[in-house]
């Protein structure tokens, strides 16, 4: 804001603002004349001609001397500049509308949402502009899109798109609805009318470069900024599961947005269900931290906070990352090893149970030799399998404490298996003594298949709908005998080969298991390892047992609208996703990744067709949404791109001329009224 000149060497005839001072202190004639002759009157002559050079008539003079600098500062081109005026609209004939529906739009206000208030006003907006006016119109979150795919002069056609325009749960990105808007004017000139409530600390300052070029090219942004009334708003920001009391404890960060103190309800609900009430006070714009303790025993998965905000609803809820506590680590002992990787005993087996070489998980198989079972925790380990390990007869003792205590173990059948040692280590816990090996078919030959399971049984659970035949493809040439053994509630064969021998055994102590797997888990006796139905079997039996695989405890953190990356191992077949509501969604592998975007928060779940889940995706709102306070606004971006854009200039000069001959001709009329 400031006064500015056409003509600033204009401004030295100001120095005449002198001549009607000077005039009116000059010596001036009376006006009445009275004959004295008595010297004794001298001292009133004096006092009478100090009273004549006083100034007469200030109200003329003070007329004269406006009139003079008004006159002086019309000749000199005076301008007036003000800034914060609005661009006008309209007059390239082109304008694009575009309509932040972010999640900070879904904001409460007077019984509507900011949202609706911004669709009424660009409704009427575009009714308001003169037919024939090309119109084109943008709503943006996360990305942009195009309610219409060109400019139109169909005013009606945009009006009812902008109407139909829902609100989503992602960011505000501001910059990709630009350079759509920019898209659609083709780099010309046009108006760009942005109804968003400009809320975040980044929404303005990640767009700037792309405000930038539209200022380049010539076209404006004008900003309708639809704010609440004080905004208001509570989120969870933060919750963390890290180690505590009992099983540990999350660690919950609330916000507060608003100007005013809050108490807060909250609640949190544990993977398996269980629910623990919280209450927050908040101060104004502050932040509080809340503690839950996790019990000593709790399934892994995907938690969730939620709390009660009537303002802004869709971050009332934060999703987290929680491990299987208690014991469920699986203990994995290599009978042998081999010369190489992938002639270990374990190879394909521990790829089975944690695809993703134990990163990012919960539960992570412990590989050791024989000797490391020395190093079984019962408070630790939920699972032990024993992998064609020769001599169990060190660790009998152990092992059985340990099934007996509620472990659970499974042993897999090779080369190195001594009857003998077995039943003299094992004997109270196997479901009937050992025999010996037997051959099914002859050397080259692919083996005997498996029977297809019971699908209503636990173990096979996830066979259900289908990949049930993948069964049929497994063969084996080789497996291990028992003593003849009668099935009863405590002992019962889950698997058949297609010649009725036992596959697979179940027996249960108590609370115990033992599960007995007559062939191997490698390729000595078999073709199990590279058959589809080998990971998802793997997997299943640790978690039927009570445990956790490796890959089902998978975890990764996204935001809403994300496009998500999740890595693929070895080994593993094409995953589905399932989103929140336990529906799949659309997904695509490239690149060895899996595929798919985030649209709205919740616990997303990696599986294979008939699995337990390989990972969990804990999906959460933007942070920078639940923040309703304005930062920055697009206009003073704009101004400071291109200060003339939003400066508006009157222009003095004309109406100062015309003020300085009216004072003139009132100092005139002034000044022969006081001499009448």
């Amino acid at each position: 804001m400031g006064l500015s000149f056409v003509l600033p060497a204009a401004l030295a005839l100001s120095a005449f603002v002198a001549l009607p001072i000077l005039a009116h202190l000059a010596k001036q004639t009376p006006r009445e004349r009275h004959p004295f002759g008595a010297m004794l009157l001298l001292e009133r002559v004096v006092k009478r001609l100090r009273r004549r050079r006083r100034v007469k008539d200030p109200l003329v003079l003070l007329a004269r001397i406006l009139a003079v600098l008004a006159i002086v500062l019309g000749v000199s081109g005076a301008q007036w500049s003000y800034s914060g005026a609005v661009p006008e609209f309209g007059a390239s004939g082109r304008v694009i509308v575009i309509i932040d529906n972010s999640m900070s739009m879904s904001l409460e206000d007077g019984g509507s949402t900011l949202l609706a208030r911004a669709r009424g006003e660009a409704v009427d907006f575009i009714e308001e502009l003169p037919p024939g006016t090309l119109v084109g119109a943008v709503a943006f979150n996360s990305d942009a899109r195009r309610l219409v795919q060109d400019l139109t002069p169909e005013h009606l056609l945009v009006t009812g798109k902008i109407e139909d325009v829902q609100p989503s749960g992602g960011a505000s990105n501001l910059r990709s609805a630009l350079s759509e808007a920019r898209k659609l004017l083709a780099s010309e000139p046009g108006e760009i009318v942005l109804f968003s409530d400009e809320a975040g600390p980044r929404i303005v300052g990640e767009a700037r470069s792309e405000l930038e070029l539209v200022v380049e090219d010539g076209s404006s942004v004008i900003p309708f900024t639809i704010r609440a009334d004080p905004p208001r708003n509570t989120a969870v920001t933060s919750a963390v599961y890290g180690d505590g009391l009992e099983g540990g404890r999350v660690a919950i960060r609330l916000t507060n947005f608003g100007p005013d103190p809050i108490e807060i309800p909250c609640e949190a609900t544990l993977p398996d269900g269980a629910v623990v009430p919280i209450f927050a006070d908040l101060p104004p714009e502050g932040e509080a931290e809340e503690h839950i303790t996790v019990p000593r025993e709790a399934l892994g998965g995907v938690g969730q906070v939620a709390c009660e905000d009537p303002d802004l609803q869709g971050d009332d809820a934060r999703y987290f990352h929680l491990p299987r506590v208690g014991a469920s680590r699986v203990l994995v002992v290599d009978g042998d090893p081999g010369d190489t990787p992938t002639r270990s005993e374990v190879y394909f087996l521990e790829r089975a149970l944690a695809p993703w070489g134990g990163k990012r998980t919960g539960v992570t198989p412990d590989v050791v030799p024989p000797s490391g079972l020395l190093g079984l925790d019962s408070d630790k380990h939920r699972v032990v399998f024993l992998a064609n390990v020769s001599d169990p007869r060190p660790y009998g003792p152990r092992l059985t404490e340990f099934v007996r205590k509620g472990g659970a173990l499974i042993i897999s059948a090779g080369d190195n298996i001594s009857a003998r040692r077995y039943n003299s280590a094992l004997g109270a816990i196997l479901p009937a003594p050992f025999r010996k090996s037997r051959s099914l078919a002859a050397s080259g030959e692919v083996g005997i298949p498996l029977n297809l399971p019971d699908p209503t049984h636990p173990l096979f659970g996830t066979f259900k709908r289908a990949g049930r035949a993948g069964f049929g493809k497994v063969r084996s040439r080789k497996v291990l005998t028992l003593e003849p053994f009668t099935e009863s509630d405590d002992i019962s064969i889950l698997l058949r080969y297609s010649n009725g021998m036992p596959a697979l055994i179940e027996r249960r102590l108590g609370s115990g298991r033992v599960l007995l797997w007559t062939s191997s888990f490698d390729f000595d006796w078999g073709n199990l390892p590279v058959q589809s139905v080998f990971m998802p079997l793997v997997q299943g039996m640790v978690a039927y047992l009570g445990g956790e695989a490796g890959g089902a405890a998978a975890r990764f953190d996204a935001t809403v609208g994300d496009r998500v990356a999740i890595p693929l191992p070895d080994l593993v077949m094409e995953p589905d996703v399932l989103g929140p509501d336990g529906n799949p969604i659309t997904s695509r592998i490239e690149a060895s990744s899996l595929l798919f975007t985030a649209s709205k928060p919740g616990a997303y779940q990696i599986v294979l067709e008939n699995a337990p889940p390989l990972a969990w995706v804990a999906v959460n709102t933007p942070p920078d949404e639940s923040d309703v306070r304005s930062y920055d606004s697009v206009a003073k971006a704009e101004a400071a791109i291109d200060p003339e854009m939003f400066t508006r200039t009157i222009d003095l000069g004309g109406g100062l001329l015309g003020l300085g001959l009216a004072l003139l001709a009132l100092s005139a009329l002034l000044s022969a009224k006081g001499s009448s």
